[in-house]
């Protein structure tokens, strides 16, 4: 009898909410942990050396400001693997509108940086509110997608609600003059309706309505259409617009196959701007060669392939979508970042995780790879 009596009594209790759920497994997925350090301790070297020439005054500065993120991004990690997922799907809703409202109040207490205004300061700390939107866009959309009333997204409707949402995700980056943000929230936002069976006609629609958008910006604006143009000849005026895009590709080729030695890099001295930012990777390749811009392209896509892997193991939908999104952010970024460097796509202001320099972006993407571990611990899957 006391036995059926406690097992009645803890029953009542979990559906109350007083106890959580039980962890299925009490550690994180070891492999996954292991590619995030690696590729931060990777990052971390590789940005000592791209960064010597910026820091003139004090060689260390640069990478000392950037252990000091990454020990608060490695904190901010831990905290969020021991925080059950599932509570970011109960406050998705108030996180996604306060954060739009910081977005949307960023062009009027913001200040400018390289040109346009994207940041805002608290407290003598300052960060872009972008690259805390696009995680929380990830939460809100995961929690919507995974809901009852929104996991039909052959309804009209539905449909609607989320390429408004993601709408307003786009005007407020516009109005930040952050054409990189818009492009990458939104395409997360579009993978992530993919992955929750949006069917391809819609995608198709509210792709091409993207497309459109994106390029009626491009064009409004003289320096973007300058971008775009040099893109397709960046060899027609190699001292002007030009410049960065082909020193970033001397950069690259100059490494052949072995690469010149760690720190023997020549475009970091005065040649190649944003060396230990959007451009880091061309360093990568000039001083570690074909075979270090490959290491780091592997260590990515095991990153991406395991995250993909825990996801579709997460014990419901919610931790599938939240998994994925977080995934997709990495990836998009990898491929944007890469693909500027070796000039296959036009040049805009996208960070390689974990190597470029900026505290906001290394703090909230570990925080981010610190919720893809908490699911990990509820995988149905084995550790490795």
């Amino acid at each position: 009898m006391r036995g059926t009596r406690n097992k009645k009594t803890a029953e009542a209790k979990l559906l109350s909410g007083i106890v959580t759920r039980p962890k299925r497994n009490e550690r994180v997925d070891f492999m996954l942990f292991m590619l995030v350090f690696g590729l931060l301790c990777f990052g971390l070297v590789m940005l000592f050396s791209a960064s010597q020439n910026t820091s003139r005054e004090n060689i260390y500065s640069i990478i000392l400001r950037q252990l000091g993120f990454a020990a608060l991004g490695l904190a901010a990690m831990f905290v969020t693997s021991r925080i059950d997922y599932h509570f970011y799907k109960k406050i998705s809703a108030p996180l996604f509108w306060a954060t739009m409202v910081v977005m949307y109040v960023v062009p009027i207490i913001g200040f400018a940086s390289h040109g346009a205004t994207r940041q805002i300061s608290l407290g003598g700390i300052s960060f872009q509110p972008s690259e805390v939107c696009k995680f929380v866009l990830v939460i809100y959309f995961a929690s919507l997608l995974s809901s009852k009333r929104h996991s039909d997204l052959k309804n009209w409707r539905n449909v609607m609600r989320f390429a408004i949402i993601l709408g307003l995700v786009a005007l407020a980056c516009v109005l930040q003059s952050h054409l990189s943000a818009l492009v990458l929230i939104v395409a997360v936002g579009f993978v992530m309706l993919v992955a929750a069976g949006l069917p391809w006609g819609w995608l198709a629609g509210l792709g091409g309505v993207g497309a459109v958008g994106i390029g009626l910006l491009a064009f409004l604006e003289p320096y973007r259409l300058r971008r775009l143009l040099i893109f397709l000849d960046p060899f027609s005026d190699t001292r002007g617009d030009g410049w960065q895009i082909v020193n970033s590709l001397y950069a690259v080729g100059s490494g052949g196959l072995l690469g010149l030695g760690f720190g023997q890099s020549r475009q970091k001295y005065d040649y190649l701007p944003e060396a230990q930012n959007d451009y880091i990777y061309a360093i990568v390749c000039e001083e570690l060669g074909f075979v270090g811009g490959v290491i780091v392209l592997a260590l990515f896509a095991l990153l991406i392939f395991r995250g993909i892997q825990i996801s579709f193991a997460a014990k419901d939908n919610f931790g599938t979508l939240l998994g994925f999104g977080i995934v997709s952010i990495v990836a998009l970024q990898v491929i944007v970042n890469v693909g500027v460097v070796l000039s296959v796509l036009p040049s805009t202001g996208m960070q390689l995780p974990f190597f470029s320099s900026g505290g906001t972006s290394m703090i909230i993407m570990l925080a981010g790879l610190g919720i893809l571990m908490n699911i990990s611990r509820y995988s149905t899957q084995n550790k490795i």
